[in-house]
């Protein structure tokens, strides 16, 4: 199971091919898909963005769903994280430095043109380095598939993945 938050009334299986994302192609040629293996990494990855913030706006809140996704085969990924970064002859700064994306995003198309034709990359959240992440790349056949879906976050369970992070709602 991946885990992951996207924008409500969108289909959450979505593989972005704009250039804003981290570890999106510069040039759009191939779309990511962003999950984590944890509720609590996807929190971190979509809630955490904006370091020191520690109010979520109620606007946003209401903006975002939460989707449980279904790993449909096995993936091939390359470890970004741990070792994996020396035998790559990179540090965790490519995935975990802020704007602009152009280090990561080089790294990324590097690695989605390797003769070994990962799935994506696996790598640590960058407000959370405990949380693995994952970059799909988009691809046939499709590695993954809805399993439920809650558009209702404003609920315990969701507050209780933000707990930890101390982290609550802004007055609306």
């Amino acid at each position: 199971m991946l885990h992951r938050f996207f924008t409500a009334g969108f289909d959450p299986v979505f593989f972005d091919r704009s250039r804003d994302g981290r570890l999106n192609a510069p040039d759009g040629s191939y779309g990511v898909l962003y999950a984590a293996q944890s509720e609590s990494g996807a929190f971190a990855e979509t809630f955490l963005r904006q370091p020191g913030r520690t109010l979520i706006p109620p606007d946003l809140l209401a903006g975002k769903a939460y989707v449980r996704l279904e790993v449909l085969r096995p993936l091939t990924l390359i470890k970004f994280s741990g070792p994996g970064l020396g035998r790559l002859g990179a540090t965790a700064e490519v995935v975990h430095g802020g704007r602009p994306y152009a280090t990561s995003q080089a790294w990324s198309r590097a690695l989605h043109a390797h003769p070994r034709r990962a799935d994506g990359i696996a790598y640590t959240a960058r407000h959370d380095d405990e949380a693995v992440c994952f970059a799909l790349f988009d691809g046939a056949p499709g590695p993954v598939a809805e399993t439920g879906r809650d558009a209702a976050l404003d609920a315990p369970w969701f507050w209780r993945l933000a707990e930890p992070y101390g982290v609550g709602l802004a007055p609306g």
